[in-house]
């Protein structure tokens, strides 16, 4: 699908933007905010999926924010918001 967009004189395509406002409108307020050993391969906009027994925690989410630490022994911390749900 990505090939269906090109990219604008000021660098963003129309399916970036399409993301950024679906991002904004479509998902729930319901977020969740994770410490853990570092994940480099994560990236703003992923979707994730979290379980978590105890708090009940349990479907997909958009990585919002990520914190990397400096040192070797640190921990990430990162920002998620619930994905909408697909109902097709």
């Amino acid at each position: 699908m990505d090939e269906m967009f090109t990219i604008s004189a000021q660098g963003k395509s129309a399916k970036d933007r399409l993301d950024e406002l679906i991002y904004q409108h479509g998902y729930y307020t319901v977020s969740a905010s994770i410490t853990s050993i570092p994940i480099y391969y994560l990236e703003p906009n992923v979707r994730i999926y979290v379980y978590d027994k105890e708090t009940g925690i349990d479907g997909e989410y958009v990585v919002n924010k990520i914190t990397l630490p400096l040192a070797y022994n640190g921990t990430m911390s990162l920002t998620a918001t619930k994905a909408a749900e697909n109902v097709l």
